[in-house]
């Protein structure tokens, strides 16, 4: 499949690299605003460089786009490349609008093209082995849980820039929330109604920089949502969930599960106790490695759907759709910021 990318910037570059080593995919085409940094990728590449993406999928015959672009330009981009039939692969949040990403997903499912987002924890092995525990029961019935994002993004006062502006996909609901959100959507569900949230500022100006929410989901479990890109302790962003079900507790991040049960369960290989499971453990192989192997087994799922040998993503744009709407009610449920 021909493939382009729109945005070479920090994802985008990540994307384009791991994509250029996929099978399946032929990457051929590349755009950005830059025309210096387009220069320089197509002095050392084959690729052809646009500066204008409209032109990029008019003329390059393109089966499938990358779209790595700043939040509020995904839509109008998606949009284009649905509506001439080119199948999308789009960086997270979907959009800044549940109305727009319900849009997306519509016309994607009406027109029979593969549209992705970039939820990267679905690939973990982590969280995939987390998911499939969950789906056999070692828990029993799942209670509760409480899913956190931190990080150290925004450590002083800040009143400039895109992270201090919602418009422009700002604050640490619309950059940290989709990613703690989505993990409890892959693993609990999407009927899912938000009961609770606070905004809190810590040192933005016009945005939040803490979320606080809760959530219900149909199938049982209630949801603490946490998110801060405030924390000075933290060096790198970081995801951590725990999960208490009526049969024991779990605790996990992208390195390890911890999990205590109060039965064996020698089927799926745990026992009585406590359990301990680390990434190195699992399987981790794949052709090609860049920032770790879920974003290799992402790329890898989406040439497989364009290929057919997929029948859809793991991270579809209508669970994206889901992941927009639950953060839209955050914002009607917080009444504003404090």
């Amino acid at each position: 499949m021909r493939v382009g990318v729109i945005g070479v910037g920090k994802m985008g570059i990540s994307h384009l690299a791991i994509a250029n080593q996929t099978n399946g995919i032929e990457l051929v085409a590349i755009c950005d605003s830059s025309k210096t940094l387009i220069n320089a990728l197509c002095k050392n590449t084959t690729f052809l460089g646009y500066t204008d993406h409209k032109k990029m999928i008019a003329k390059e015959s393109l089966d499938a786009v990358l779209i790595c672009v700043p939040n509020s330009y995904h839509f109008q981009m998606a949009k284009e490349c649905l509506d001439k039939n080119i199948h999308v692969f789009i960086e997270k949040p979907l959009t800044l609008e549940y109305s727009e990403s319900l849009e997306l997903a519509d016309l994607a499912e009406k027109k029979n093209l593969v549209g992705m987002v970039g939820y990267i924890n679905r690939f973990n092995p982590i969280f995939a082995q987390l998911k499939h525990l969950l789906s056999h029961g070692v828990l029993g019935k799942v209670i509760s849980y409480e899913s956190k994002m931190l990080g150290g993004v925004v450590l002083e006062e800040q009143s400039k820039g895109w992270r201090n502006d919602y418009k422009k996909g700002g604050g640490c609901l619309s950059d940290y929330g989709p990613h703690c959100i989505d993990l409890a959507i892959f693993l609990f569900g999407e009927d899912v109604i938000v009961k609770n949230a606070i905004l809190q500022k810590v040192h933005s100006t016009a945005v939040d920089d803490m979320v606080f929410a809760v959530l219900d989901h149909e199938s049982g479990p209630v949801g603490n949502i946490l998110v801060n890109w405030s924390d000075p302790t933290m060096r790198k962003a970081s995801n951590h969930i725990e999960v208490v079900g009526s049969h024991g507790k779990l605790i996990a991040n992208k390195q390890e599960i911890k999990l205590f049960s109060n039965q064996d369960y020698p089927e799926v290989g745990l026992k009585k106790g406590w359990n301990e499971i680390y990434v190195t453990d699992l399987n981790t192989e794949v052709n090609y490695f860049l920032r770790g192997e879920d974003f290799s087994r992402q790329m890898q799922n989406f040439s497989n759907c364009l290929n057919s040998a997929e029948i859809k993503p793991v991270s579809s744009l209508r669970s994206g759709a889901v992941v927009d709407k639950v953060i839209s009610d955050i914002f009607k449920v917080s009444g504003g910021l404090r």
